[in-house]
């Protein structure tokens, strides 16, 4: 039996599929548990978390309403794993090729980048069907989109073409949906690159930052980690030498 949760790690590049195009990607209890044990399971040298829809129309429908309605599911399960997404100490990359309803609307928005086909639609339709959001999904749209557009989106349950999600920046890039996964591994290769302490302390101070409560002290002692690491003198002797770095994390 094929997984409905496809997952692989290379080349310090972890890729996490959804695998349901019957159900839309629809993510119920087993899907759930398949993403935490993938999470759980992400390697040391892995620099990176990309996340796609394997194939399908529809890059993710966000919970799986029939279970919701059977009492099998609830929002909490769904919440722990895109707040697990949100404060992964690695970059996640979300290229959205499909349409996005509902959580997977959130579930994108957990992710530190977003790219999409521009062929997409997105829309969350709560209100339509008298469901109040889970409040930690409301507080994400508000602090990543801000207060006006996320009444537009749970409120409002409006329909956002491609174009008018790369306006609002809910995404950053557009691409035709056969380059999309292209240039996704394009870009994640690059952020791969990246020095990994310093990447790691900026996503958390970040992630404090859009919760307005920075540790100051902890922030100091992060930055402090990155100026005697030797990846810093690393970057320093590759950039004088004009090569590429070759950071080891330490």
């Amino acid at each position: 039996m094929t997984s409905t949760i496809l997952f692989e790690q290379n080349a310090g590049i972890a890729h996490l599929r959804f695998n349901r195009p019957e159900r839309r990607n629809a993510l119920g209890q087993e899907e759930l548990a398949l993403i935490s044990a993938a999470l759980d399971s992400l390697e040391e040298q892995s620099r990176v978390l990309v996340i796609s829809a394997h194939e399908g129309a529809t890059f993710c429908a966000g919970a799986d309403l029939q279970q919701i309605r059977a009492g099998e599911l609830d929002g909490d399960q769904f919440q722990n794993v895109t707040n697990r997404l949100a404060d992964l100490p690695i970059p996640t990359l979300c290229a959205i090729n499909g349409n996005v309803y509902g959580g997977g609307c959130e579930l994108a928005l957990s992710c530190d980048f977003r790219m999409a086909s521009d062929d997409i639609l997105m829309r969350v339709p709560a209100s339509v069907i008298g469901l109040c959001y889970p409040v930690e999904g409301i507080e994400r749209f508000v602090s990543r989109l801000g207060v006006t557009l996320a009444k537009r989106i749970l409120v409002g349950a409006e329909e956002f073409s491609a174009g008018e999600m790369l306006e609002h920046g809910i995404v950053s890039r557009l691409a035709p949906r056969h380059r999309l996964l292209e240039e996704a591994a394009i870009f994640a290769e690059a952020l791969a690159q990246r020095a990994p302490l310093a990447v790691t302390a900026m996503l958390h101070i970040i992630g404090e930052a859009e919760r307005g409560a920075v540790d100051k002290a902890e922030a100091r002692r992060l930055a402090a980690l990155c100026m005697q690491s030797e990846d810093l003198q690393e970057g320093l002797a590759a950039q004088q030498e004009r090569r590429s770095p070759v950071f080891s994390g330490r």
